[in-house]
């Protein structure tokens, strides 16, 4: 088993590239070991959560999909601080993705079972999968006192349609112009130290298209990771990798290779929303460009 996190190896999964959106999201169960599971009430609903210990929680999905894995950390003692804590998403036995997750109590989750528990704020980490079918399984990273606990949401695809609107970040240092398909697309740079900023209204959908920067150093594949925030809420971590295009350039920018284009979506409730993009990976940029619909 592959222990290497953003392996270049998992090119198949993490694909980024669907001309569709996801839309509604459907819990789905362990095909192993899910006979334990613990029942939290969120905003008044009952979630029910299942315990990732030495024995993992094994997944059968059928692609193509996007899987969302929501996770909390259960706490006895609330000490006002943030807890860490992590597990491993390992794919058809071969790509292993690293999860770390640092987060404070949230006070308006209770447990059915566990009523002195606390409860985390939830991490939330997306992956694409492709088509047919496949193994997911997650697996404890560490001895920690308690388990993490997790959901995994199935998110179904649909065409967004003409309705759509371009927008453009209102913090943001540099843009490029990108040729491809004989058309001029406007593209934002992120990183992690040049975050965006982006203003969207809801009730709608905002998709992120992503390409990244080749440099001369880098090889034919990469992976990257894309963190949206809202305030100092994660939203979710977007895994991609991508390989060297031959059909896009940056004008003026010869010393650099876009990548083929992936793509992520967030769900914009309604009233109006201020979200940092931002690129999870030091010493890579991402060019960006931001659709609502």
């Amino acid at each position: 088993m592959n222990q290497i996190a953003y392996s270049n190896m998992f090119l198949p999964f993490i694909i980024g590239i669907f001309l569709l959106n996801p839309l509604s999201g459907r819990l789905i169960k362990p095909s192993e070991n899910g006979e334990e599971k613990e029942i939290l009430v969120v905003k008044s609903k009952r979630r029910l959560y299942y315990p990732i210990k030495s024995e993992g929680l094994t997944f059968n999905i059928k692609g193509p999909v996007r899987l969302e894995f929501v996770s909390r950390l259960p706490v006895l003692r609330d000490k006002s601080k943030s807890y860490p804590f992590q597990y491993r998403i390992v794919l058809d036995d071969i790509d292993t993705i690293n999860v770390k997750h640092k987060y404070k109590i949230q006070k308006s989750v209770k447990s059915i079972q566990h009523p002195k528990h606390s409860y985390t704020y939830s991490g939330n980490y997306f992956i694409n999968i492709e088509e047919g079918q496949h193994k997911v399984e997650l697996i404890e990273r560490s001895k920690q006192k308690y388990p993490s606990l997790v959901r995994v949401l199935t998110k179904e695809f649909e065409n967004p349609g003409k309705q759509k609107k371009i927008l453009s970040p209102t913090v943001h240092k540099n843009f490029v112009s990108l040729k491809s398909d004989k058309k001029d697309i406007k593209y934002y740079e992120c990183s992690s130290v040049l975050p965006l900023k982006i203003e969207a209204t809801g009730k709608n959908i905002l998709k992120i298209m992503s390409r990244l920067e080749f440099n001369e150093s880098m090889g034919k594949e990469e992976s990257y990771r894309i963190r949206v925030r809202e305030g100092k809420k994660v939203l979710g971590t977007y895994f991609f990798n991508t390989e060297r295009s031959s059909a896009s350039q940056i004008f003026e920018r010869p010393d650099v290779v876009p990548g083929k284009w992936r793509s992520c979506e967030i769900t914009v409730p309604k009233g109006k929303h201020s979200y940092t993009i931002e690129i999870a990976d030091k010493e890579k940029t991402v060019l960006t460009r931001f659709i609502l619909y």
